[in-house]
């Protein structure tokens, strides 16, 4: 069974739980595990919350597109938007031995990004920033 979905949105945070609503509903639909919900919830609030945080230019907010796409157990999940060009691929992996007191704020959310689903890749394309994810619901 193959579905998808798209939305348009602006990124801010009624955008983030409308996008969080989408996901629940299209989880429901497709009949995820409550921990397949969980992370994918997780990934998208990451990568929402880093694009209404650090995607405005300082004039406009950007614009995000989200798309789910399910065929079988494969889930695809691409998060676009307009903003400032970002690769969150080229961030350093944080040092997870380091004390807390001496570790820089930021960077644990694109490692739980990368740990939690099957791929990730980044492009910028059009002006649009476009990190996909995959994951096998199993």
């Amino acid at each position: 069974m193959s579905q998808q979905i798209t939305l348009e949105l602006m990124a801010n945070m009624a955008a983030l739980e409308e996008a969080d609503r989408a996901l629940d509903a299209f989880a429901a639909r497709m009949a995820w595990s409550e921990t397949a919900l969980f992370q994918l919830r997780l990934v998208l609030e990451e990568i929402m919350m880093n694009v209404i945080s650090y995607g405005s230019d300082g004039v406009t907010t950007p614009q995000v597109r989200l798309h789910l796409a399910q065929e079988g157990v494969a889930l695809a999940m691409e998060i676009a938007d307009d903003g400032v060009a970002f690769d969150p691929l080229q961030a350093p992996a944080p040092d997870l031995d380091a004390d807390i007191d001496d570790r820089p704020i930021g960077g644990l959310g694109v490692f739980l990004v990368r740990e939690l689903m099957d791929s990730v890749t980044y492009r910028r394309e059009a002006g649009w920033n476009r990190l996909s994810v995959t994951k096998i619901l199993n």
